[in-house]
């Protein structure tokens, strides 16, 4: 055989063999790839991740105006917010605390104005309870306490109707990544006695 032949069959050789582990390369899977974890000996198989992302961006939405619309006509922040559930939650609570602080102040004036009359002793403005002057001061003093203690309420009820349009639009601005999910990742445990045993990984994204 000639020098010739014998490099003729080397060169075929070689390119036999590339296309062979060419060939060899596609057809088999690519070995799982395994990532160090904190606890020592621990290996976990890595997954795709199948998590969806929704970005959710209000542009042009000013926290000052709404938190104006709600301190001219409460609620309204919130409808500029979108947030439409809020309203009626608002105006029950206003027309709730009204009712009271308008009861409240009725009967403070009553016993009010029974107190004077009984006071002054005029035979045209008569005492129109059986009470004694005693307690009709106790009963003017105790309406009138919860008559301003629910004025606060409603003054706080009102400012804190404000910082919840502001808040809720300032939240808005914020990109929200919807990215709550429960994923299940194939994982190898390597024991200290050398054999390994095979499980589920748990992994809550949020």
């Amino acid at each position: 055989m000639t020098r010739l032949s014998l490099v003729l069959l080397l060169l075929g050789g070689i390119n036999y063999t590339l296309v062979a582990q060419e060939q060899l390369n596609d057809t088999i899977p690519p070995s799982p790839i395994y990532q160090q974890d904190s606890i020592i000996g621990f290996r976990e198989l890595k997954a795709p991740k199948m998590v969806e992302e929704i970005e959710m961006v209000y542009k042009d939405h000013d926290p000052k105006k709404a938190a104006w619309y709600s301190a001219a006509l409460p609620g309204l922040g919130q409808a500029y917010n979108k947030k439409y559930w809020k309203i009626p939650i608002i105006w029950a609570g206003i027309g709730g605390l009204a009712y009271f602080i308008d009861w409240n102040n009725d009967q403070y004036q009553f016993y009010r104005r029974n107190l004077i009359y009984q006071v002054e002793g005029n035979p045209d403005f008569k005492n129109t309870t059986p009470l004694e002057a005693d307690n009709l001061k106790s009963g003017r003093d105790q309406y009138r306490r919860s008559r301003d203690m629910i004025v606060i309420f409603g003054v706080i009820f009102y400012v804190l109707n404000i910082v919840d349009a502001h808040v809720d639009a300032h939240l808005m601005e914020f990109d929200v990544n919807q990215s709550l999910s429960v994923q299940l990742d194939p994982a190898i445990q390597f024991n200290p006695n050398g054999s390994q045993s095979t499980g589920l990984s748990l992994k809550i994204n949020f």
